[in-house]
């Protein structure tokens, strides 16, 4: 029982840090009315990306996802030189949590199901783009499967020939 209680408070912290790309100082960007290069999908197939650049946006929020859950190492890599600093601190602070309580070797273990998330690029600018990730994904800590629900914007931004993460606003409405 003491187990379960500690792994249940592992999950909601986990969850909770899952909106830790909210960088402070933003700009103000306004949204379109409508939406550009969108990629929808059917529930039973993943989105499939409209160009090669969508592909790689697509790509750095996927590795988020993955590191994210599994408490992988190169989770900062993921994020603009503007905010990784402050989400390096509150990743190590999270992995130190969970390695004090003894799960940290059972999420790096974690098996990631994101083929429920749909990809919807709002805006892709040469400097910026704006993907909307709305959906399901599903991970497996054993004993444990949680199904955590996303509707987040995520604004990405290029950096040496990478996209990055900026910025995550949860709960986003055009």
């Amino acid at each position: 029982m003491k187990t379960r209680r500690a792994f249940a408070a592992a999950f909601l912290l986990l969850s909770l840090s899952a909106a830790p790309a909210l960088a402070a100082g933003a700009l103000p960007w306004l949204a379109p009315n409508a939406t550009q290069g969108a990629t929808q999908a059917a529930p039973d197939r993943p989105a499939i990306p409209d160009n090669a650049e969508a592909l790689a946006q697509y790509q750095v929020l996927r590795e988020y996802f993955e590191r994210h859950v599994t408490m992988d190492d190169r989770l900062p890599e993921v994020f603009s030189r503007r905010v990784r600093e402050e989400e390096t601190v509150a990743f190590l602070s999270m992995r130190a949590m969970l390695a004090r309580r003894g799960h940290l070797e059972r999420f790096r273990l974690a098996k990631v199901d994101l083929s429920g998330l749909v990809f919807t690029r709002v805006t892709a600018d040469p400097d910026l783009a704006r993907i909307r990730v709305t959906g399901r994904y599903s991970y497996s800590v054993p004993p444990v499967v949680e199904t955590v629900e996303e509707d987040a914007l995520f604004v990405l931004l290029p950096e040496m020939g990478r996209w990055k993460i900026f910025e995550r606003r949860e709960g986003w409405r055009p």
